[in-house]
């Protein structure tokens, strides 16, 4: 099948909806980050993600799809990537995403259908819109790294609350599986623009903030800028811009010979407690291009009052930390 293809618009941008398809000559992506738990054990805590990417890297254009998952106790991770040039059963229609067999992302009226099937894993998750869509930004354009270039901008909007349930399945090396019904959270991010991923000077480090209380804040942070930026969504769903913010890291781990930082203090004047840590509950890990793990949330207290996921590109703290574009271009 053959995609929906619809122009790049920036400031005249339509609704959510509308903007769903594949907007042409520019890089976009739809990307989901959530938790879950096995039914009768809310203890045991899992992490998942789902990418499809449409990048211009070079010369290239290609469908990348990325799958993860996980074992927040153990720290096990399982990460798929897969890639191709162009393949019919690669396509975006008006309310869906396919990624040959491996991936189905199916838009509802009120949910979104998640189909995966990796290598270790699968997903069969519904994924309810709860408080529906936010703009981030200004009127969704995001500044990629406080640049005047409108090549670096991007249009950007989330589902930033969305109670999911479903079924996943987990096999091992020697070929056992194990089958869970599961509930927790996920995010979607739908994000498009002429933005350049490869360019070190403009990668950030992306915070979702998923409160207990309901309550959610998106951080887009590019320190070499410095440029920040953020949005605060309450629970009767109102929208706040988040900029006089300060994320201060408390230490550094190292992925394949980059440096990339590992807990942190954030200080958000006038929103919500104002002060609170982001603090790791797994080692991360690097996913070809970037780092990933999940943090709790902690207040003054020390209690824990949410989660967040975290991404991390390399070149967000050093210029010399740059992606190689052929890691985007791999199976894995």
């Amino acid at each position: 099948m053959k995609s929906v293809t619809i122009p790049y618009r920036q400031e005249n941008h339509g609704n959510f909806d509308a903007e769903w398809p594949l907007q042409r000559g520019v890089s976009g992506w739809w990307y989901i980050t959530g938790y879950f738990s096995e039914e009768g054990k809310p203890e045991k805590l899992y992490s998942y993600q789902f990418t499809v990417i449409r990048p211009k890297i070079l010369v290239f254009t290609p469908w990348i799809l990325q799958l993860a998952i996980t074992d927040v106790d153990s720290g096990k991770h399982h990460f798929t990537q897969r890639m191709k040039i162009s393949d019919p059963e690669i396509f975006v229609t008006e309310d869906s995403v396919q990624y040959l067999e491996y991936a189905r992302l199916k838009r509802e009226a009120d949910s979104m259908h998640l189909v995966v099937k990796a290598d270790t894993f699968d997903l069969d998750l519904v994924l309810d819109k709860g408080k529906g869509a936010t703009w981030h930004a200004d009127d969704g354009v995001l500044v990629m790294g406080g640049a005047e270039d409108p090549k670096r901008r991007t249009v950007y909007y989330s589902y930033t609350n969305m109670p999911t349930t479903g079924k996943v399945i987990l096999r091992d090396p020697q070929g056992e599986s194990r089958t869970m019904q599961v509930s927790g959270k996920s995010w979607f991010d739908r994000q498009w623009g002429p933005y350049q991923l490869i360019k070190a000077n403009t990668h950030w480090e992306w915070f979702s903030l998923r409160f207990f209380d309901d309550e959610e804040v998106m951080l887009f942070a590019f320190p070499q800028c410095p440029y920040y930026d953020g949005t605060y969504v309450s629970k009767n769903k109102a929208r706040k811009l988040v900029r006089n913010y300060t994320l201060t890291p408390k230490g550094f781990t190292e992925a394949a010979g980059m440096k990339f930082t590992k807990g942190w203090d954030l200080v958000m004047p006038g929103i919500k407690d104002e002060k609170y840590e982001i603090r790791p509950l797994t080692d991360g890990q690097l996913n070809l291009a970037y780092f990933e793990l999940i943090a709790g949330i902690y207040n003054a207290k020390g209690e824990q009052v949410g989660l967040c996921m975290v991404e991390l590109l390399p070149g967000a703290r050093n210029a010399q930390n740059k992606i190689n574009p052929l890691n985007m271009l791999k199976k894995v």
